[in-house]
């Protein structure tokens, strides 16, 4: 039998205040320290923890680099829980009355929680296979492919959620604001865990590292609201679990000794290099990490490229043009084509050859003549796709003569 929550009737609200700057204080109202320079006014966890308890509000909170995140309960109408004067659980001031609050003794204003988010999809596609993703999902994305995988950055946050849960393709999702960190392995089609459905699937093999989570003023008694406020750290503070990590382990076939190595990663502190070394471990791009932490930015690498939607057929012109970055027989059938685009051409003419042989048979062949025919469309027909991905690879070999 299940305990029943006793978060029903309410929703966690994350949010995020500023915290970092020039002239912090330790409480709202203190002044300034005396200085010849203008500060701006910036205020620590322990001013924003006392707003909230002004407020007697139900919340967790963690404090981050630059931001404080709070977790507040609200109910369908936007009024947060608040504890009553014998502990329960009551309906308090609306969000938009905290939020001003907030910013009256604080000068700040409540935002999304994880502000300085940054996410990446690392994708089980080369560089050959990224227009072709861009015209399917309709969504525009910057990318940088290394090995066959794919490092996919969106323009915002649609874009982000429409590729994620679209894919069918294996993809890692990895995100950081600074201070929490996740990387989830998305599945497709393929279920090593055993679950059945594919969302469960998904949520077994995630790792996580974030900061403490603590309560933020209410009391270690049994009071209705001090249960519900514990319940609430908890979910903030929930950790990876062994059968997480082994999960993991499962999709990217770890032995016993990089089993332990990994979960030894996800028990340390979360740093601006746990998620590095974790993708190093699963033989992953570590560039996907340095560009969630927000040490690079695909911007600034030479072979990051910015894919936009169009059509299918485009799309596949287009995935002539790239240079795959894997490995076998496939890859380097492409970038031969990429250097001698003339083999299209002969190709082309092989074509148009047996096209024309099979017209001339088509001639003579009585019943067989439609059929016959019809291989011979179909022949002249790829012959002028051909020539038009010949066109493709030239005009691509003039421009970019060092890129193959």
């Amino acid at each position: 039998m299940t305990t029943p929550s006793h978060l029903a009737g309410w929703n966690i609200l994350p949010l995020a205040v500023r915290i970092d700057g020039v002239q912090p204080y330790s409480l709202p109202g203190d002044l300034p320290a005396v200085t010849d320079k203008p500060a701006e006014l910036v205020p620590t966890a322990r001013g924003i923890r006392s707003v909230l308890d002004h407020h007697r509000a139900v919340a967790a909170c963690a404090e981050g680099p630059s931001y404080l995140q709070v977790a507040v309960l609200v109910d369908d109408d936007g009024r947060t829980a608040s504890v009553g004067q014998d502990g329960s659980v009551v309906a308090g001031d609306a969000v938009e009355e905290l939020a001003a609050t907030v910013h009256r003794m604080t000068g700040q204003s409540l935002e999304p929680l994880h502000p300085h988010l940054r996410r990446a999809l690392v994708v089980h596609l080369d560089a050959p296979d990224l227009p072709v993703l861009a015209a399917a999902s309709s969504v525009t994305f910057s990318a940088i492919s290394r090995d066959g995988w794919s490092v996919v950055v969106t323009d915002d946050e649609s874009g982000w959620w429409a590729l994620r849960t679209g894919l069918a393709e294996p993809a890692i999702a990895l995100s950081s604001d600074g201070a929490a960190r996740s990387l989830e392995v998305l599945l497709g089609d393929q279920d090593p865990a055993g679950y059945t459905d594919k969302d469960q699937a998904d949520a077994v093999c995630g790792l996580s590292w974030g900061p403490q989570w603590t309560a933020v003023s209410v009391a270690e008694d049994s009071s209705a609201a001090a249960e519900l406020t514990r319940e609430v750290v908890g979910i903030c503070a929930s950790r990876t679990s062994q059968v997480q990590i082994e999960s993991v382990a499962s999709v990217f076939d770890l032995d016993p000794t990089d089993t332990k190595r990994l979960a030894n990663y996800v028990h340390g502190a979360s740093s601006p290099l746990v998620l590095e070394s974790v993708l190093q471990l699963l033989e992953l791009p570590v560039i996907a990490a340095k560009v969630v932490e927000g040490a690079k930015s695909l911007e600034e690498l030479d072979d990051a490229a910015r894919y936009e939607p169009s059509s299918l057929p485009e799309a596949w012109i287009q995935s002539l043009t790239q240079e795959p970055t894997a490995h076998g027989l496939g890859a380097s059938v492409h970038r031969t084509v990429l250097r001698r685009p003339e083999l299209l051409l002969a190709v082309a003419g092989m074509q148009v050859a047996a096209g024309t042989g099979l017209a001339a048979l088509a001639r003579r062949a009585g019943q067989a003549a439609p059929a016959l025919g019809a291989l011979s469309a179909l022949a002249f027909a790829d012959a002028a796709g051909t020539t038009a991905l010949y066109s493709v690879a030239r005009k691509r070999k003039s421009q970019k003569p060092d890129a193959v």
